[in-house]
């Protein structure tokens, strides 16, 4: 097993520190996995506002553990994580502890730095990774939110129930996508960066007060057996975007749930019903491949199993309000 331990630090030291303990070098600010270790790449920018941004596209080819000793100074660090093949991963934050062993997971984590945290993950887990570093000063300068805010202070006190507290929806993933698609030669890297990174920290905050301010209560917010359902069916209603989506008996079969229970429920967990969502995921794809200049209009259409051409042009300005021939 692969273990590290490390005081908390920002996401520069972090990498710097963790690229000496695996024994490779860091080129531009980027560490490539050793064979030993895994697959894939982690790398941090360090952004105009005084964010950092630690971002991740890896496989890892055996059993991980990382210890982070508290610090004294307050900083936090925002994850937003898509995991598949997990076949089991623990977590801890101070004394409490969590153990999932869903083969997928897909959510955005904030944890400070006052506490310790450890996790452990096993060999074959595919995870990509966004995190972003910022200080309590930071914080309440950009957001007008302070350490000692009501809402604030409830979130972080319910350590790792917020591990299932907000899942990934198709904006997180437009956002996300769009963050792993930058090309780092790009003049306007940083700039472009900087700009998803913030429109990640918005959503996710205007998430966070929706849930938890104007009373609500924690108890009727998080119920991970339910969220973790719904991830497992948004994972199937989106595995295919150029096929038919499953039906809904077939999805409540595999949420072992009413149809009315799954539909109800998937609206309150993504927001939209579930057509809804998969559609908006096709044209978020469809928008994707048009982008990297790799696909005619017809190509993307095709790809995404329109086999009318008009018809795919007529979804995708329903969608963003322009024709794809206008990318």
């Amino acid at each position: 097993m692969f273990k590290f331990s490390y005081q908390y630090c920002n996401h520069t030291d972090y990498l710097r520190d963790l690229a000496k303990f695996a024994g490779v070098p860091m080129v531009n600010n980027t560490l490539f996995l050793p064979s030993s270790l895994g697959n894939g790449y982690i790398k941090v920018a360090e952004l105009a506002n005084g964010l950092q941004v630690l971002i991740n596209e890896c496989v890892i080819n055996e059993d991980v553990s990382f210890f982070r000793h508290p610090a004294v100074d307050e900083s936090y660090t925002l994850r937003f994580d898509e995991v598949k093949n997990l076949k089991k991963l623990s977590l801890r934050i101070d004394e409490d502890q969590l153990y999932e062993d869903e083969e997928i997971h897909s959510g955005a984590f904030l944890t400070n730095s006052l506490s310790d945290i450890s996790y452990t993950a096993t060999a074959g887990t595919e995870d990509r990774c966004i995190n972003i570093f910022f200080t309590a000063d930071w914080l309440q300068a950009h957001t007008g939110i302070s350490a000692t805010d009501e809402v604030f202070k409830q979130y972080l006190s319910l350590k790792t129930a917020t591990f299932n507290f907000e899942v990934l929806n198709f904006e997180y993933r437009a956002l996300m996508e769009e963050v792993f698609e930058i090309d780092d030669s790009h003049p306007m890297q940083k700039v472009m960066l900087q700009n998803r990174v913030m429109l990640l920290l918005e959503k996710f905050f205007r998430s966070l007060y929706s849930k938890l301010g104007h009373h609500n209560t924690t108890k009727n917010l998080i119920n991970d057996v339910s969220i973790k359902q719904m991830m497992k069916v948004e994972s199937i209603l989106v595995s295919n975007l150029s096929a038919p989506p499953p039906t809904i008996p077939v999805l409540a079969r595999t949420a072992m749930m009413s149809e009315t229970k799954l539909k109800n429920l998937f609206k309150t967990v993504y927001g939209l019903n579930l057509y809804e969502y998969y559609q908006k995921n096709r044209m978020l794809k469809a928008r994707q491949l048009l982008r990297s200049k790799k696909y005619s209009v017809k190509e993307a259409g095709m790809a995404l199993g329109f086999k009318n051409l008009s018809n795919f042009t007529i979804a995708y300005k329903k969608e963003f309000n322009s024709l794809p021939s206008e990318i």
